[in-house]
């Protein structure tokens, strides 16, 4: 069976143009001419010949290149040529999931927000969220505040994915009643994170306040857990379900606080 040019471009999805281009420019090897008239005769074939020639010029190849692997076929020269263009593309593809990964994260807050009503308390079984910490402890006492977030946010940008949602880790849950105690930890919620916000029963708390304020929420968590004889161990973490990403009102943010809960025996 042969093709006439007319034939190959409907099985290639292109036109007859593309194929007589890529048929003067040697990108489909030699191509016989029927005994009976001038026109081009083409193997069915060279349909994934085709194919392959757009997925390069997708693949971000210029047509240089194309032309050059067309008239210099080698498995040498095809090997490199394609191993340059998986190279490049799962480079763009590891970009692509760390741009992913930022809006997946930003998603499961906002979701969460969503169902979460503001202002209630309540013991949860969270799962094992992927996090990443920075390494700036809260010993570091000496820096002074901003020092100590720039600090941490270089450490977050340096080792992972800076645009994910940002949160605070505390060493204990009694660090939350001393306005004056600072965060553990700076944390990234990175789905891609090496560490962990551990799965397991968690009192939960949120309030709808602005940046950096509580507005008494960890004094409320302590007493609930104190009526219904919790004990709470740390760490304990915070973060933003709701801020400027997705509301236009300062007064919408919704802050969730997150401590692992152990029920105690009755005395």
């Amino acid at each position: 069976m042969i093709f006439k040019t007319s034939d190959l471009a409907i099985c290639a999805d292109v036109s007859q143009f593309t194929i007589r281009d890529y048929s003067d420019q040697g990108l489909l090897g030699p191509i016989p001419r029927s005994s009976n008239s001038s026109y081009r005769t083409f193997d069915p074939r060279l349909v994934s010949q085709i194919y392959l020639i757009k997925t390069l010029r997708e693949s971000g190849c210029s047509q240089q290149q194309i032309r050059a692997f067309g008239q210099n076929r080698s498995p040498e020269n095809t090997l490199e040529l394609f191993r340059g263009c998986s190279a490049r593309l799962s480079d763009e593809i590891a970009s692509l999931q760390a741009r992913t990964d930022v809006l997946q994260s930003y998603i499961s807050l906002i979701e969460e927000g969503l169902r979460t009503k503001p202002g209630g308390l309540a013991l949860c079984v969270l799962p094992e969220r992927p996090i990443r910490y920075s390494s700036i402890l809260n010993g570091s006492g000496k820096l002074k505040d901003i020092e100590y977030l720039r600090r941490a946010h270089g450490q977050i940008r340096n080792s992972g994915n800076p645009g994910c949602p940002l949160g605070y880790a505390y060493s204990d849950f009694s660090d939350l009643l001393n306005p004056l105690a600072r965060p553990a930890q700076l944390i990234s919620f990175d789905p891609q994170g090496p560490d962990v916000r551990p799965a397991g029963k968690y009192l939960v708390g949120t309030v709808a306040c602005y940046y950096g304020e509580k507005n008494g929420l960890a004094y409320r968590m302590r007493d609930w857990a104190q009526r219904n004889n919790l004990q709470l161990n740390g760490p304990a973490y915070a973060v933003y379900l709701l801020d400027a990403a997705s509301v236009t009102e300062p007064e919408q943010y919704l802050l969730q606080i997150a401590v692992q809960a152990v029920q105690l025996e009755n005395s």
